[in-house]
């Protein structure tokens, strides 16, 4: 049973998370209008729990095969059992592929040409290394339209992706391809490249939701502080500085309704407060642009004035800095500007 179609994600900021965290997510994602990846190996139970409860909206589901000490490579090709079991469950087929290193030509080409053979609708999953934007996009680029195969892309880098500026470059020339592209595990860079033409986008709920972390060392493991989304700083933030960074910044997200950011820390259950905050803020932003005549502008006057924002914080708060994916899609804007325009810098 085939139900969802490519065209239904069409233009949707989609909400990337761990089927424990399912529930909250449909939540905000059904006040939005959109939907969810599921990011996990046993999808089938969240599935149907979700369907069961109402939850109407697109559901992609990511195997993450690729990720973690013990990641499978892209030539060990996909499987048809994993394509197959979604479309009983009514969805969009995501290819269980596995990592993509940089130049890994054959294991490319194995993930399409296996998911061109793949009953419809299918979407090839393609995880890779942040150096094949460097010099092989146009490459990639071919293959992609060779092919004819609708692909999902997730990158790889121990921070944050679209920090760097070749990657950016070559991100948005990847858009070029004839195919739908569709950009997972991402943060709010994700609404730039919906306004780029991305099919579609997803924001991470939690930071190694938001890129492909490398593959890890044995390291103790430590808990992240909670934080939340900072609409007017286009970033996460932990909690326990709004009070002290931001104490009159309001939020017209869903979840907030004009309330204080620093409200969010005095809920009976904080960390669930941001989490929907945070994903609701995303969201309207994206509504906010996409319904407006200007939407690649509007993206790059709203990191402009973030940018700025985190600068005068910079000056006054010691050890501050200005997010890098800020610094890059500002630096976009001024590269592409109109020579009989000055750029805003």
């Amino acid at each position: 049973m085939v139900g969802d179609t490519i065209g239904e994600l069409s233009g949707r900021l989609l909400v990337q998370c761990r089927p424990g965290q399912a529930k909250n997510a449909a939540r905000v994602a059904s006040a939005h209008g959109t939907g969810l990846v599921l990011t996990g190996r046993m999808p089938r139970p969240t599935v149907e729990a979700l369907r069961g409860h109402g939850f109407t909206g697109p559901i992609l589901c990511d195997a993450n095969r690729y990720s973690g000490r013990r990641r499978t490579a892209a030539r060990a090709g996909v499987r048809g059992s994993w394509t197959a079991e979604q479309h009983d469950l009514g969805l969009v087929a995501l290819t269980d592929s596995g990592y993509l290193a940089a130049h890994d030509w054959r294991g490319l080409h194995r993930v399409l040409s296996e998911a061109a053979r793949q009953p419809g609708p299918v979407v090839a999953m393609l995880p890779l290394a942040a150096r094949w934007f460097e010099h092989s996009v146009a490459g990639v680029v071919a293959e992609l339209d060779r092919y004819g195969v609708p692909v999902a892309v997730a990158i790889e880098h121990a921070r944050d992706p679209f920090g760097v500026r070749y990657l950016v470059r070559g991100f948005l020339e990847l858009l070029t391809a004839s195919v739908p592209v569709l950009l997972l595990r991402s943060d709010v860079s994700a609404v730039g490249a919906l306004v780029h033409g991305a099919h579609a986008a997803a924001i991470g709920t939690t930071t190694h939701l938001r890129h492909v972390p490398p593959r890890p060392a044995r390291t103790a493991a430590h808990l992240p502080a909670l934080a939340a989304f900072v609409p007017p700083l286009m970033g996460h933030h932990p909690l326990d500085s709004l009070g002290r960074l931001t104490p009159s910044w309001r939020c017209d997200c869903h979840e907030c309704a004009g309330r204080p950011l620093t409200d969010l820390t005095s809920t009976p259950r904080p960390e669930v407060s941001a989490f929907r905050h945070s994903l609701s803020a995303q969201l309207t932003l994206w509504s906010a642009l996409r319904s407006g005549p200007t939407p690649v502008e509007d993206w790059h006057d709203r990191c402009h004035r973030a940018l700025s924002a985190h600068r005068r914080l910079s000056a006054a708060v010691p050890g501050w800095y200005p997010p890098a994916n800020l610094h890059t899609w500002t630096h976009l804007r001024r590269a592409s500007a109109p020579r009989d325009e000055p750029a805003r810098g």
